[in-house]
């Protein structure tokens, strides 16, 4: 259990390390879904979940007009792909609703893909669980160490205290994977270790690929590493790219709020885009330590990454104040290992 508020604001990094695609191999992965070709009526390449996934939202019948203005536009996100830095900004670039539809399906389907297909969530084939072996070289595992330290079995309820996590990333791993891996420390029923994540706080500033079907909420639940067209078209609708603000109010201030009241902030595998840490943007206390993994950051942008967070959170980056951000530039399972006493210490408030 943590000993002070700890606040994970999480990147795409930090999916990684379990087989997820960043950055411009999720792009690519989505060129090639939503490439389509046909050959006489047969279907040759793209993904033809997208194009059922299509059909149920369209919703056209035997008109197929709408379909196939869709299906034209897959080869100019195709096309503008060849010099972008990522899906999200292909959709902003391009002003085209049907771009931005076929985008999130694309960005739906190649998370949904690589949750099925990530070699550590694939379940044992003869005890249909997960081997938590597979995790020992990720970050995932050391947080399971570091939550259930001090925690005995009768306190499951109290592991996730002191931690609330703003997850940017669409996927769903870690809830997959906290189920499991505290089931299996504890020895206890999984719907227990369920009932303790009610009490996980984790905010989602752009959706994510559905609700895991055990978690509470009002949409239609999702099965990690789903491939229905049903599913597809459900989860679509529910993604944002990055220049979609979070009209929302509450759901805005209440990342603001957990920032502001955090003992210490921990960046995973983020990836510092400035629309981001605007999202974020509050003022720290005193004592709020800052630490950031860096993994492929050269050291000049280090420091414009240090002097935005330091507007971002209200202090001086020139001062040797506690909450100057510390940069860490590795993996965020080495980062895991290295920062083990940090990451656990209780608060220090001076």
């Amino acid at each position: 259990m943590f000993r002070a508020r700890t606040v994970f604001v999480i990147g795409a990094g930090a999916s990684l390390e379990v087989g997820l695609p960043v950055g411009t191999n999720l792009l690519e992965t989505i060129v090639d879904l939503t490439h389509f070709a046909f050959d006489f009526g047969r279907q040759t390449s793209g993904d033809p979940q997208i194009v059922e996934a299509l059909k149920l939202i369209l919703d056209e019948g035997r008109d197929v007009t709408l379909l196939n203005e869709h299906l034209r536009a897959g080869r100019q996100l195709g096309q503008s792909a060849q010099q972008a830095i990522s899906i999200d900004n292909v959709i902003d670039a391009l002003e085209n609703p049907q771009i931005e539809r076929l985008g999130k399906l694309g960005i739906a389907r190649a998370i949904l893909k690589a949750e099925a297909e990530s070699p550590q969530f694939r379940p044992d084939p003869q005890t249909h669980t997960l081997d938590l072996r597979r995790f020992r070289d990720t970050w995932y595992s050391s947080l399971t160490k570091m939550l259930c330290e001090g925690v005995r079995r009768g306190q499951v309820d109290a592991v996730f205290n002191n931690l609330e996590i703003i997850n940017f990333n669409y996927d769903r791993c870690l809830e997959q994977y906290l189920q499991n891996s505290i089931s299996d420390y504890y020895g206890v029923h999984i719907d227990q270790v369920r009932n303790a994540m009610e009490h996980l706080v984790i905010h989602r500033p752009y959706g994510m690929t559905g609700r895991l079907p055990w978690r509470p909420g009002e949409r239609e639940g999702v099965d990690f590493g789903s491939s229905g067209a049903k599913e597809l078209a459900n989860v679509a609708q529910q993604i944002r790219t990055f220049t979609e603000q979070i009209e929302e109010g509450e759901r805005l201030e209440a990342m603001r709020t957990a920032i502001a009241g955090a003992d210490r902030i921990v960046f995973l595998g983020f990836a510092f885009h400035r629309q981001n840490v605007a999202l974020i943007k509050a003022d720290i206390d005193d004592h709020t330590e800052v630490l950031a993994t860096t993994l492929g950051i050269s050291d000049p942008d280090q420091g414009v990454i240090e002097n935005e967070l330091a507007e971002a959170f209200g202090y001086a980056a020139d001062t040797a104040s506690l909450n100057r951000a510390q940069l860490a530039p590795m993996s965020c399972n080495e980062f895991f290992k290295e920062y083990w006493r940090t990451l656990t210490a209780a608060p220090q408030e001076y």
